[in-house]
């Protein structure tokens, strides 16, 4: 059962992993409510004594400008799932906001900074875009704020793993980056088995992970010299000709007339 300290208005989104839910505390400040569902065995490992205060806890001190921050958990009375609370965000989901060119390299800045402050635990950020929640400040910049992948973080403490193990946030980031650059400024997707985006250096500053395609310079070169000897045999030939026929020149034939 749910605390009684903070009211359940609506459900907003729901996965079969996690159900979020707006709630208004005591004091009317809205939050973001998610209950996530996990294996029985992995919530009953978690009722351990200890071991959801200390993740809830370790989850709790995690701070950052970029992060959501976590107020409140506890685990449900019946099946011993999580929840967790965090101040609710009125914005709009990355994966729903149009990001100009310039805006993704300031992404790309800020996901630099959350996973240089966070270390190790950047690996149990939640990287999807649905989740990613945008902000646009008075100056009209676009502020990404990330939240942590509750489930994995609470499914790893339980299974006494580091949150986040077997994941790379640096690789998600990377991969976030370059969905954004292919939605957003409409350039071609990458084929399996082939050449990354094609000249994505030259047309999308914010992704400089890939080299541009190189172009077979050397059978060019080659077909250019053969087409240049060819026209150099022709040359002379034709003036070997003309020599020739200056030196001796064509007689011309009699023409016999009857009379």
């Amino acid at each position: 059962m749910m605390p009684s300290h903070f009211q359940v208005q609506d459900l907003v989104s729901q996965t079969s992993e996690t159900a979020v839910y707006r709630a208004l505390a005591k004091d009317g400040t809205p939050l973001a409510l998610t209950r996530l569902r996990l294996a029985p065995d992995a919530a009953g490992r978690l009722r351990t004594a200890g071991v959801f205060d200390q993740a809830l806890a370790k989850l709790q001190s995690l701070n950052h400008v970029s992060l959501r921050k976590v107020i409140d958990g506890g685990q449900d009375d019946e099946d011993g799932c999580p929840w967790v609370t965090s101040r609710w965000m009125d914005g709009k989901p990355l994966s729903e906001q149009k990001v100009a060119e310039k805006e993704i390299r300031m992404l790309g800045k800020q996901f630099h900074a959350l996973l240089e402050d966070l270390g190790e635990q950047a690996n149990a950020v939640d990287f999807h875009p649905d989740h990613i929640l945008t902000v646009r400040t008075p100056d009209d910049h676009l502020h990404a704020l990330f939240s942590i992948d509750y489930g994995c973080w609470f499914d790893d403490w339980a299974g006494r793993r580091p949150p986040g193990a077997g994941r790379s946030a640096t690789a998600e980031a990377r991969k976030l980056l370059e969905g954004l650059a292919v939605r957003q400024l409409q350039l071609p997707k990458r084929e399996p088995k082939r050449n990354p985006i094609p000249f994505v250096e030259e047309r999308s500053p914010a992704l400089t992970s890939y080299e541009p395609p190189r172009e077979f310079w050397i059978g060019r070169l080659m077909s250019w010299m053969g087409i240049l000897i060819s026209l150099g045999v022709i040359a002379w030939l034709t003036w070997q000709g003309t020599a020739r026929m200056k030196e001796h020149p064509r007689k011309e034939i009699p023409v016999w007339k009857a009379r």
